[in-house]
């Protein structure tokens, strides 16, 4: 009878691991989008895009952990990559 209580044990375990992840939660625009952020959010999470701008618009382009400078532009847009290229956040400042 004790090896039936380690398997009977294991069952809530193992049917736990049945649960599919949930979905990311959606990019949502920042609280005060100066810089029209929101119009590119939906490039959020794809791979070397080409995203065009207006050419009055300032702008920087980066990887995750790369140096930025500290300044604040609430005009700037921000397209921050990973390693891979792919866009993982895109926002003011």
């Amino acid at each position: 009878m004790k090896p039936i209580l380690p398997v009977a044990m294991l069952i809530p375990l193992l049917a736990a691991g049945c649960v599919p992840e949930p979905a990311p939660p959606e990019p949502t625009p920042p609280a005060e989008d100066s810089c029209g952020a929101g119009r590119y959010l939906g490039l959020v999470g794809q791979s070397g895009v080409t995203i065009s701008i207006p050419a009055d618009q300032a702008y920087r382009s980066y990887k995750t952990g790369d140096p930025v400078t500290m300044d604040y532009n609430p005009n700037r847009l921000n397209f921050e990559h990973d390693k891979t290229g792919k866009l993982v956040r895109v926002s003011c400042g």
